[in-house]
């Protein structure tokens, strides 16, 4: 008797393999064929699971974001820091890549961000998220900036703002970077940033 499918579970599998050929090759080199490919499945296989590329873009998308939004939740989850500047630290070099795995989730990070340029969709579910991080970052400056931790001049929203900028920047300059050079001058990057938003 054939084994029941897990309907779920093969769809993240398709979505990981559209995942590992934008990482690798970018958007646009991704087509029903090629995932199918990558997946290891026949391309019939994988129109069971999403009926055209713009249905599996979009679910790719949502894993994306997903992905994204559990790394902004861990900030700081496990470790506490003890100063702003070292929380905004720590938030900043959680976008820096460790592995092959993290810098993957950069580039395709980046790439569904361009694609964002042509998708409204994109960049609707993408304005969502950066209004979660901007709430929650400007809720924590008012409180630093309240209890003596940020200069009073500081405006809790506008560096909010700027620290997200931030990250975008750092983000897509480490998509570009090449492979297996240390990230030098992002991590000097870092600590400027930390300085230009903490000292008065």
């Amino acid at each position: 008797m054939p084994r029941p499918v897990d309907r779920d579970a093969r769809r993240q599998a398709v979505a990981g393999a559209l995942l590992r050929i934008a990482a690798r090759d970018g958007l646009s080199a991704v087509s029903m064929r090629t995932v199918a490919d990558e997946a290891g499945m026949s391309l019939g296989a994988v129109q069971r699971y999403f009926a055209s590329k713009d249905e599996l873009l979009r679910f790719a998308f949502d894993v994306a974001v997903a992905g994204f939004r559990a790394r902004l939740d861990a900030i700081g989850a496990d470790r506490p820091a003890p100063t702003l500047a070292e929380a905004l630290r720590q938030a900043l070099l959680a976008f820096l890549p460790t592995d092959e795995e993290s810098l993957a989730e950069a580039r395709i990070w980046v790439a569904f961000c361009a694609e964002a340029a042509v998708r409204p969709e994109f960049a609707r579910a993408i304005e969502e998220l950066d209004a979660e991080a901007r709430d929650r970052l400007g809720a924590a400056l008012a409180a630093a900036r309240a209890a003596g931790h940020l200069p009073a001049s500081r405006d809790p929203a506008a560096t909010a703002e700027l620290f997200l900028v931030i990250i975008d920047g750092l983000l897509w300059s480490v998509a570009r970077h090449p492979p297996g050079v240390p990230l030098t001058t992002q991590r000097a990057a870092v600590e400027a940033a930390v300085a230009a938003l903490t000292e008065p």
